[in-house]
């Protein structure tokens, strides 16, 4: 296998943290990071997913990890949450994306990430992948993660609802305008919070 060496800058404030890759946000998942006061080691898990989100533009906006927190924080109720760790790991993903898809499989199949991470899963639309009404119809169902599991990990194809209540439509807004002003512009795209509130 082809090692491929990378310049990592890490960016520390307080309880939160993320990184980046030259001016690029990083999107895959931090397995370990071990913070020393000047040196940053990360362990990544699944490198292959490393470049794979890079584009030659990067839109994120210059946010401080605080306000980043502060704009996630009153939409966590409407997060699916897996795992149980002391961690919180934000995640937008877009349930068609082979990506999303493997970065989802790889907590799935990892007991040890879901007891040091706990994730906060949103769902949030990639418009060419035209997901929006199996985004819905996730919602919609009566166990959300269960049925996200069953479609991301487990292949299952579920019948899409073209039309849902008010409530499913406020909730898929509220989160899409939160990743808007975030500036996610990868999925999947990954924010840590060092320590549960």
């Amino acid at each position: 296998m082809k090692k491929c060496k990378l310049k990592a800058r890490a960016k520390v404030n307080r309880d939160y943290f993320f990184i980046t890759f030259g001016s690029k946000m990083v999107t895959f998942m931090l397995y370990t990071v071990e913070m020393k006061p000047v040196k940053v080691k990360l362990y990544l898990v699944l490198a292959v997913c490393l470049m794979m989100f890079f584009a030659p533009q990067c839109s994120a906006k210059e946010l401080s990890t605080e306000q980043i927190v502060s704009l996630i924080h009153p939409i966590e109720p409407l997060a699916l949450q897996y795992g149980t760790g002391d961690i919180k790991a934000y995640i937008f993903i877009d349930p068609k994306c082979p990506h999303s898809k493997d970065f989802l499989s790889m907590i799935h199949d990892n007991d040890k990430m879901r007891s040091i991470y706990r994730y906060y899963i949103f769902f949030y639309e990639l418009k060419r992948l035209h997901s929006h009404d199996l985004i819905g119809t996730i919602y919609a169902s009566q166990a959300p993660l269960q049925q996200t599991l069953e479609v991301m990990v487990g292949g299952k194809e579920m019948k899409e609802m073209k039309s849902f209540s008010q409530k499913i439509d406020m909730q898929m807004t509220k989160i899409e305008h939160v990743a808007e002003a975030i500036g996610v512009n990868k999925r999947p795209y990954l924010i840590l919070k060092k320590e549960l509130d």
